[in-house]
């Protein structure tokens, strides 16, 4: 019994991914989720308690997903960068979830923090250690990390042709690397 719940649930979060990537939270349907997930829309309910309790669960999952299968090393942000890339390419539906949520969520979750302080505790500790610029704090760091990756992923449609031919990942590896360059900074401080 409780193996058939696990799987209602990931059933269940998994079309809600596909839901809330393809309508955000506003277009997204709970018996749309329902029929996808092949559950009923009061086992939502009992689960999830809600739409937003959906969202946010959604939300905490692709986070750890994304927290596992993309190991995080402060000391290698542009390798991090590219790995990043490479999950975003292969998963283009957490893409669009995670940008959809960054347009429509009022406030994180507590794993959602919680897996980010522990992304800028690490970069705090690199900084304080110098291997990584102190310049700018963690939270700046990391967003442009992230930045870098979403500039290369969403480069305008217009632009595209002419990216035909360019390596992408290089870019965000350079692009990053370039960002984190210690020694940059001494040579213009």
């Amino acid at each position: 019994m409780a193996r058939d719940a696990a799987q209602t649930r990931r059933r269940i979060l998994a079309a809600a991914l596909t839901e809330f990537a393809d309508g955000g939270f506003a277009g997204a349907r709970i018996a749309g989720i329902s029929d996808a997930a092949g559950a009923n829309q009061r086992m939502i309910y009992a689960y999830f308690g809600n739409k937003e309790g959906l969202f946010d669960a959604v939300a905490d999952d692709v986070i750890e997903r994304v927290h596992v299968e993309v190991p995080f090393d402060p000391d290698d942000l542009a390798g991090y960068a590219v790995a990043l890339f490479d999950y975003a390419l292969a998963h283009p539906e957490v893409m669009r979830f995670q940008a959809r949520r960054t347009l429509e969520a009022p406030e994180p979750t507590a794993r959602e923090r919680e897996l980010y302080a522990e992304k800028l505790d690490a970069i705090r500790a690199a900084q304080s250690a110098g291997r990584l610029p102190s310049d700018r704090s963690p939270v700046e760091l990391l967003v442009q990390v992230y930045g870098a990756v979403a500039a290369w992923l969403q480069a305008p449609a217009g632009l595209r042709p002419g990216l035909a031919g360019v390596d992408l990942r290089a870019n965000v590896h350079r692009d990053v690397a370039a960002m984190v360059r210690t020694d940059a900074l001494e040579g213009s401080a």
